[in-house]
C-alpha cells in the first residue's frame, strides 16, 4: 500500500454511508430496504451511527404527528450543521415528512442535496451511481436485535379520517 499513489487508495475505499430513521417501525423496513441496496452496490452502510466523517446521510424522516414532525426537522437541522463543519459529504432526506411537505423543506432548508419522497428508492441508489438490483427488491440489511425484526404488512390507507394525515403521505393501500 505504501506504494500505491494516494489517489488510486482513494478509489479502493468503500463510501461511507449512513441511514437515520426517525418515526415508527415501517420507516426502519424502509431504512433496512435502502442499506441493503446501497450494501449490494459496495458502499459501507451504517444505521443511526453517531459517527461522523460519512460521504452521505439518508435522514429517514416521519411526518405524522407534530412531535415526530419536529424530531424530524431537528435532526435534519444537526446534520445540515455537520455538512456545513466538513463533517459529512452529501445529505438526503427521504420519508413521509419528506413525501409531504417536500416543497416547503426545500424552501426552508435548501442546505439538503437532495429530498425524497416514500416511494423514491430507485432514485435514492440512483443518487449514488448504484443499480438498483430488483433480485433484492424485498431483501434487508436487519439492524435490530437478532431475536425480532419487524415486517410491513400494508401500505398507505383507504380511508379519509379527519384527523388522520397517511393517506396524504402513503396514499391509497
Amino acid at each position: 500500500l505504501d506504494q500505491l499513489p494516494l489517489k488510486n487508495f482513494e478509489k479502493m475505499a468503500k463510501k461511507r454511508v449512513n441511514v437515520v430513521t426517525m418515526g415508527y417501525s415501517k420507516n426502519l423496513v424502509d431504512s433496512e430496504v435502502l442499506l441493503n441496496q446501497l450494501e449490494k452496490g459496495k458502499f459501507e452502510v451504517m444505521h443511526d451511527s453517531n459517527d461522523l466523517d460519512f460521504d452521505a446521510v439518508f435522514v429517514n424522516t416521519c411526518g405524522f404527528i407534530h412531535d415526530a414532525k419536529q424530531e424530524s426537522v431537528d435532526m435534519i437541522l444537526d446534520y445540515v450543521e455537520a455538512k456545513k463543519r466538513g463533517d459529512i459529504g452529501k445529505l438526503y432526506v427521504m420519508g413521509c415528512l419528506s413525501e409531504r411537505y417536500q416543497k416547503d423543506l426545500i424552501t426552508e432548508i435548501p442546505e439538503v442535496d437532495r429530498y425524497f419522497g416514500k416511494f423514491d428508492l430507485i432514485a435514492m441508489v440512483d443518487e449514488l451511481k448504484v443499480t438498483y438490483q430488483t433480485e433484492y427488491i424485498y431483501e434487508r440489511k436487519i439492524t435490530t436485535p437478532s431475536h425480532f425484526a419487524y415486517l410491513k404488512i400494508s401500505e398507505g390507507c383507504d380511508l379519509s379520517c379527519s384527523f388522520c394525515a397517511i393517506p396524504q403521505m402513503t396514499g391509497r393501500q
